[in-house]
């Protein structure tokens, strides 16, 4: 029986971007095999997909109605990969027996990491390939992790590590009577922050009203856009709380200064969305000076950059246990919660056992490549 194979010779569990895929792919014919190439690919594709509601008009009805549909979207964010033998134009053959080709492919600098998540996920699968004229192609294929950090300096946005300042204020009218102006100032250190950092974000509430500030409060949030291009397009947006902080108010004809700790977990899954066409991601800063509930409350959004290097840093961080390897959705967040409540949210798919795969693909208990027996017969190419 023929068949093909492919190992990966440097793959720990991820791989880096801008890193190279080394690795091999054995082919084991039972007879000669007539083939126009044997070749090796590398594809990220981007995946979205939920259930919602579409309008449509019942011509039978004549009323316009709705029904659930599956929105989805698909897209190649990026392909490379190299012939080991052949040619695509051409028709050749290989005898009888093993052979085994070498290959790297180096990945690019700016793309997007492996994500999962309920509503869509960026999936790297390498594949080898024999392309058989008039017959069924000899496949196999695997599926790797790629981390892919932000790099904030690669940005160009040396403003990004000034201090900036906002303020906005409201009046509160009650009936006929105006009240004084209740205002809020914030001082921002610079508007980036990478997990394990605390920024120190400074507000100060004014209160020239005859009613109390109920409380002031501080959340950093985390915004993903998921957009559908089937059967029609659609967006999907979720919100999660990062870091979530309050304080007391202040009382009529009172002021007061907040120094709000903004400590990013260390662990939090920061999505890399470079290149892609079906995800976004976006942070902000949402401070909340909090009014009786007859008024509305006062409000001021602030949109920081959030990556995984500092542009002082310069060299990407060790990723160890603490920076998961596959990005995920974090985990919903109800109520109050602080920075610390925030943590990696195990994987729902069990776990692959490596060493059991390696052996299945050829490789020994000592994670070496075991070739087949010597009655295959190996043959130099």
């Amino acid at each position: 029986m023929s068949q093909c194979k492919i190992f990966l010779d440097n793959y720990t569990g991820q791989y880096l971007c801008g890193s190279p895929i080394q690795g091999r792919v054995l082919l084991n014919f039972s007879s000669q095999t007539p083939l126009r190439v044997v070749k090796v690919r590398v594809i990220c594709h981007e995946h979205t997909e939920w259930l919602g509601t579409e309008s449509y008009y019942d011509s039978e009805e004549k009323t316009h109605k709705s029904r659930d549909v599956v929105f989805k979207g698909d897209s190649d964010v990026f392909t490379d990969g190299i012939m080991l033998y052949g040619d695509q134009h051409s028709t050749t053959a290989l005898s009888m027996g093993q052979h085994i080709y070498p290959f790297t492919i180096r990945l690019p600098q700016n793309i997007p990491g492996t994500y999962q998540s309920e509503k869509g996920s960026v999936v790297y699968k390498i594949s080898a390939i024999v392309d058989r004229p008039m017959a069924f192609d000899y496949e196999d294929e695997i599926v790797i992790v790629v981390h892919s950090p932000i790099d904030l300096g690669a940005l160009g946005k040396p403003e990004l590590l000034r201090p900036t300042s906002y303020s906005d204020e409201k009046t509160l009218c009650c009936w006929c009577c105006a009240q004084g102006p209740i205002s809020m100032d914030i001082e921002l250190p610079k508007k980036i922050i990478v997990p394990g950092e605390t920024v120190e974000v400074q507000i100060r509430v004014t209160n020239m009203s005859n009613s109390n500030v109920e409380g002031v409060k501080l959340e950093l949030k985390q915004r993903i856009t998921y957009k559908a291009m089937d059967p029609s397009r659609d967006e999907k947006l979720d919100t999660h709380v990062l870091v979530d902080l309050s304080d007391v108010g202040v009382g009529a004809h009172g002021e007061n200064t907040y120094a709000f700790k903004v400590n990013l977990p260390p662990n939090v899954s920061i999505p890399n969305f470079a290149q892609c066409r079906l995800f976004k991601s976006e942070y902000m800063y949402k401070a909340v000076a909090k009014l009786p509930s007859i008024h509305r409350h006062l409000e001021i959004k602030m949109y920081p950059e959030v990556g995984h290097i500092a542009p002082s840093q310069g060299q990407p961080p060790s990723y160890g246990a603490a920076q998961p390897p596959v990005a995920t959705a974090p985990p919903e967040v109800s109520g109050t919660y602080s920075s610390s409540n925030i943590g990696w949210a195990p994987p729902t798919a069990p776990l692959i056992d490596l060493k059991e795969q390696e052996a299945s693909r050829g490789y020994g208990t000592n994670g070496q490549f075991e070739p087949p027996p010597p009655s295959y017969g190996s043959l130099g190419v």
